[in-house]
């Protein structure tokens, strides 16, 4: 939102940056989503086959000889060379993590820094140099049992360490350096120390489009919305309970104000409504298994359904939500209820803001494992 910075310009060319991966044609934004979904399909297959191949030599045992580990792997060959197949298939990604890194200098720079210093946000750095490990590239911080993703990932170095891994299995089959063997069973047995939600991490490509779309378009409304959310977790240590709700209400009003001029609101409202089925559903993402005060929660719930008001069937994206949230399972059924009576399109809905209720909104069980953590 500072005026003269490069924020949105960047935000764009990041997404022209996706949608060029492997789509040489089709409107922007619908190759940008195509080519998301194909990046987190090469992150969902790369670690199945990793896992597979972490298996296949537990228990781990130093004393273990070349020859046995050389056995054991060629038991395995197809999950290594399928690890080099989506190598190969990912080829040109590392353009996408250089335009997305070039968008965090540029928000870092337009809020001098601030950003990285918020609570209960993390984010990620794109290394500019060398290999990279499994250990660091998926590097991210856990509340709970909930990985609590960076606003923006590098997909390539994440890749990346997951194809530094099959090189090195593949160096072992065929008898290279014994010193590099090390490095590469140390580096594989590694991946019991990183927990499985984080080997569970789907979406975070599609989602980060959608954050892209939003400070392109949007303002940043959305990106922000998930920042207060974030740091509002770690935040409840204010000696006032009125002073708290000023603050947070305050804040909430001031990250809002503002919103009708955006000139293409539908990244925006993918980024919230996300974040309202993460509310709804347990273990779906990372705004799932909190406890969120009940008066932030229905400024949320207004503020989303004046923005969706009369726009019905014209938003595929608002129906698939709505279609998710009926049909999915939910931790109320009156909550879930309530944020359908929100987010469903009509032409009175401005007027329509839920009722305040009593309770913080908890949105599952803290502390239970999440299956399908989304970014």
């Amino acid at each position: 939102m500072v005026e003269g910075n490069r924020v949105p310009e960047l935000a764009g060319f990041a997404v022209s940056g996706i949608a060029r991966f492997q789509s040489g044609y089709g409107a922007p934004d619908a190759a940008a989503s195509d080519s998301a979904q194909r990046i987190d399909n090469y992150l969902m297959r790369a670690w199945e086959h990793v896992e597979r191949l972490y298996q296949a030599i537990q228990p781990w045992d130093q004393s273990k000889t070349t020859e046995e580990i050389r056995y054991i792997l060629g038991d395995f060959e197809m999950e290594i060379s399928e690890l080099e197949r989506i190598q190969t298939n990912a080829d040109g990604i590392d353009d996408v993590d250089w335009r997305i890194a070039l968008l965090q200098d540029a928000m870092d720079e337009a809020t001098h820094m601030l950003i990285q210093r918020l609570p209960g946000v993390s984010f990620n750095e794109l290394k500019q140099s060398g290999p990279i490990s499994i250990r660091e590239a998926f590097d991210f911080p856990l509340v709970g049992n909930t990985p609590i993703t960076p606003q923006f990932i590098f997909p390539g170095q994440q890749l990346q360490g997951l194809f530094a891994l099959g090189r090195g299995l593949r160096h072992i089959i065929e008898g290279h350096d014994p010193e590099e063997q090390i490095q590469t069973l140390e580096s594989l047995d590694s991946i019991g120390k990183i927990p499985i939600p984080l080997r569970r991490l789907n979406h975070l490509m599609e989602r980060q489009v959608w954050r892209l779309q939003d400070l392109r378009d949007g303002g940043g409304f959305g990106f922000t919305m998930e920042l207060f959310f974030l740091a509002l977790r770690q935040l409840s240590s204010l000696s006032s309970p009125e002073l708290k709700r000023d603050i947070y209400i305050g804040t909430f009003k001031a990250i809002t104000s503002g919103w009708k001029n955006i000139k293409d609101p539908s990244g925006t409202q993918r980024v919230l409504l996300n974040l309202i089925c993460d509310l709804v559903i347990p273990h779906r993402g990372v705004f799932s298994g909190f406890s969120y005060p009940a008066y932030i929660v229905d400024e949320l719930l207004g503020f989303v359904g004046t923005m969706v008001s009369g726009q019905g069937d014209s938003q595929t994206h608002i129906n698939e939500a709505i279609q998710e949230l009926r049909h999915g399972n939910c931790i109320s059924r009156g909550f879930r209820d309530r944020v359908l009576d929100a987010i469903t399109p009509s032409p009175d809905l401005a007027s329509n803001v839920p009722v305040v209720t009593s309770e913080p909104v908890v949105t599952s069980e803290p502390g239970t494992e999440q299956s399908d953590v989304r970014g």
